[in-house]
């Protein structure tokens, strides 16, 4: 048995044929129907959406704690505690500040954890790495899904870089985030597509 002869890996073929997929998407930063907006967070650590105030993003920073609304983009609060006494990275949650001062927000960052990928609309994020160490996000809308050949065309390419913490869903759907160790680009649907 010769193992050292040169044959077809199956492993580089489904992945090449993942990367003509990803090829056919839409490339855009902002799918269709929704608005992004963009925040510089040094040190990102994670994200974390409210359950109780779905408009609400938690962001964890080597600084401190920050909380933007997702419907106004715009930061409302600001915490520069750096003691982490208020985060436990093993069961991954963080108490929020300001309105969220009583409120355990779950978390998805550099420890793990993470947020919803799909929303109660049928929209879906989809993490690709066909390229590593580069990543693909593709947002596929409306129950559309990038493994159909069929439906790639309907599917956004919002991301392409090789450094993600955390990304996701809110918990009422009407908002996503993709996050770096040095920016929060945060995503609100459109009203007129509600």
């Amino acid at each position: 048995m010769d193992f050292f002869s040169k044959k077809s890996n199956p492993d580089d073929e489904n992945r090449l044929r993942l990367q003509k997929l990803v090829d056919q998407t839409i490339k855009a930063e902002v799918p269709t129907g929704w608005k992004k907006e963009t925040f510089a967070i040094g040190g990102l650590n994670s994200v974390g959406f409210s359950k109780k105030n779905p408009e609400m993003l938690l962001v964890v920073s080597s600084q401190g704690r920050g909380l933007i609304d997702c419907s106004k983009f715009e930061l409302i609060e600001r915490d520069y505690d750096d003691s982490w006494d208020w985060m436990n990275t093993y069961e991954l949650w963080t108490m929020g500040i300001g309105k969220l001062s009583d409120e355990k927000i779950a978390v998805g960052g550099v420890d793990g954890g993470g947020l919803p990928f799909s929303n109660k609309f049928g929209d879906s994020i989809e993490f690709m790495a066909t390229q590593w160490p580069i990543i693909d996000l593709i947002f596929s809308p409306n129950y559309k899904s990038i493994y159909l050949e069929s439906e790639t065309q309907n599917c956004f390419r919002i991301f392409h870089d090789y450094e993600l913490k955390a990304y996701g869903f809110s918990y009422d759907g009407n908002y996503f985030t993709t996050a770096t160790s040095s920016e929060v680009n945060i995503y609100r649907r459109l009203k007129n597509e509600i």
